[in-house]
């Protein structure tokens, strides 16, 4: 009987084994916000440890000159060869080693295809260089642009009063003039556009910042929130972490942290909102009082002053003037670390001049100048009393 009763108790068991629902295979749990963000530091100390090290071997090469014109693109050697050696190649990052996190791609656990690295790498690295080069090179264009059209501008007015009396030229027949193709008019329309956005863009420069700053937060609430993807590049590319370490009995959730930032992008949009309804209000009411500003070389752009005040003194053009001597003026106090006017100007001993506070600070993290990169200590600086630049 007992026998029995255990023949069909094992075959009950194996018939439940065969004939229910197949279980579930075991995976690795999702990596925590807080492995994920150590490692993340970890990985952007490492891979400025690789971009120190190969602007150290650039600057013994080509010299300090070269290498400062060309930071930019060292940094961008850098951190490409930091990630092509680790996540292009499939193998976990210095970070992620260390924290025993490690890259899937799908809902199933799968580690990341070799496009979707790639993928990942060139939205880390490259993409941040190209916007950054390109938004440079959109604003020196536009301002040479208005000064090449300020120049053509002024120079046909002058040559209208001596070719007033000249007959007109031939005006091009009906016929020529329908015989412009559909591709030269999408030309036309392309360039059109094209000289738009040159003008448009240093106006438009500092709403992109801010965008750009408004979606870096709203991806760090979101994190906050769902714990899955901390930079930008890893949710444009799709890549998550699952932990692989040993299993802990507490990991630590930030969704307080996500509630905060939510409030805090709340309250900023609240004050820009504010912000720039009064700023329009204020321009309004002195373009009625005032009956305009004065403008920069004919151009419609108020002229400013350093603290961003619009001068209202300025007249019959000494704006010009005052702007260029301004600018020569400031330009020799400017501090290159903050950018502003050097406040306790401070020496070093290669003979470049920043802030007391700046140049502290700066030697805190790396005793070295920062623009020659001359080694200097805290007692080697002097502060530069009753100077006049």
């Amino acid at each position: 009987m007992r026998g029995g009763g255990g023949g069909d108790a094992g075959t009950s068991s194996r018939g439940g084994g065969s004939g229910g629902a197949p279980a579930r295979p075991r995976r690795f749990p999702e990596a925590a916000q807080p492995e994920i963000m150590r490692a993340a530091e970890k990985d952007d100390g490492y891979a400025a440890h690789v971009t120190e090290a190969c602007r150290d071997a650039f600057r013994h090469l080509f010299g300090t000159r070269v290498a400062v014109a060309y930071q930019n693109e060292i940094k961008l050697l850098g951190q490409s060869l930091y990630y092509l050696l680790t996540t292009g190649s499939g193998q976990q990052t210095l970070g992620e080693e260390y924290c025993d996190i490690s890259q899937v791609a799908t809902s199933h656990g799968l580690p990341p295809t070799p496009a979707r690295r790639i993928l990942f790498i060139l939205y880390q690295t490259t993409v941040p260089y190209l916007a950054e080069r390109i938004s440079s090179r959109i604003v020196a264009r536009g301002i040479a642009l208005d000064d090449s059209q300020l120049d053509d501008h002024s120079e046909s007015d002058s040559s209208s009063i001596g070719t007033a009396a000249q007959p007109s030229p031939i005006r091009n027949s009906p016929s020529r003039s329908l015989s412009f193709s559909h591709l030269s008019r999408l030309r036309g329309r392309v360039h059109t556009l094209w000289e738009w956005v040159l003008r448009k863009w240093p106006s438009m420069l500092p709403f992109a910042q801010d965008f750009i700053q408004l979606t870096i937060r709203t991806n760090l609430m979101f994190f906050y929130f769902e714990g899955l993807y901390y930079h930008l590049p890893k949710r444009a590319a799709g890549i998550r972490y699952v932990f692989i370490g040993k299993p802990l009995n507490q990991r630590p959730r930030y969704q307080i942290l996500g509630i905060f930032l939510l409030i805090q992008l709340c309250i900023l949009g609240a004050e820009r909102l504010r912000r720039s309804n009064l700023s329009t209000i204020a321009s309004s009411i002195n373009q009625i009082s005032s009956g305009g500003y004065p403008s920069s070389r004919g151009r419609g752009v108020p002229v400013l002053n350093e603290d961003g005040n619009i001068i209202s003194d300025i007249r019959h053009g000494k704006t010009a003037d005052l702007a260029t001597s301004s600018e020569a003026s400031s330009g020799k106090s400017k501090c290159t670390l903050c950018l502003s006017t050097r406040q306790n100007p401070t020496a070093t001993t290669c003979g470049h001049v920043f802030c007391w506070s700046c140049i502290m600070e700066w030697c805190n993290e790396k005793p070295e100048c920062p623009l020659c990169r001359t080694p200097i200590t805290h007692s080697s600086l002097i502060c530069i009393y009753h100077s006049d630049f």
